[in-house]
């Protein structure tokens, strides 16, 4: 290559560059809107889960505030890590409450059931109390 061709080929270079990294940078999505979109998704079917509304709402609330803290520094044009953070602190306090609530259903459950045996082995302890003895005692 002649020192005319590398010249051309730099000029086309440094005309098209700036170019290409406009158009690179218009593309891409920063990484904190991504986490705070999982973040409101996941707060969302969070809240729609009565089971969650009703037996985790304590950490349901904890994820809204998190949520509402990556929304506000979002807003404010904070650092994109600290909306990143937040919004990884909602989804996940999200999850938390969705396992929570999960958790103590099974728990109700479980004791729901002993209850059931429980009270089921008096009443056959009951019924056999009541029946006559039979069997190995013969009358003389």
């Amino acid at each position: 290559m002649t020192r005319e061709g590398i010249r051309r080929g730099c000029r086309a270079l440094v005309c098209i560059g700036p170019l290409l990294f406009l158009i690179a940078g218009c593309v891409s999505v920063p990484r904190a809107t991504n986490e705070l979109e999982a973040a409101r998704a996941a707060y969302r079917a969070a809240a729609a889960d009565p089971q969650v509304q009703a037996r985790a709402s304590a950490e349901l609330e904890l994820a809204g505030r998190d949520l509402r803290d990556a929304e506000k520094l979002q807003r404010a044009d904070a650092e994109p890590a600290r909306v990143a953070h937040f919004s990884y602190l909602a989804e996940q306090r999200a999850r938390i409450a969705q396992k929570t609530a999960q958790l103590r259903a099974a728990e109700a459950a479980y004791a729901s059931a002993s209850e059931q045996r429980d009270r089921l082995q008096a009443e056959l302890g009951q019924r056999e109390r009541a029946q006559p003895a039979s069997g190995g005692e013969t009358a003389r």
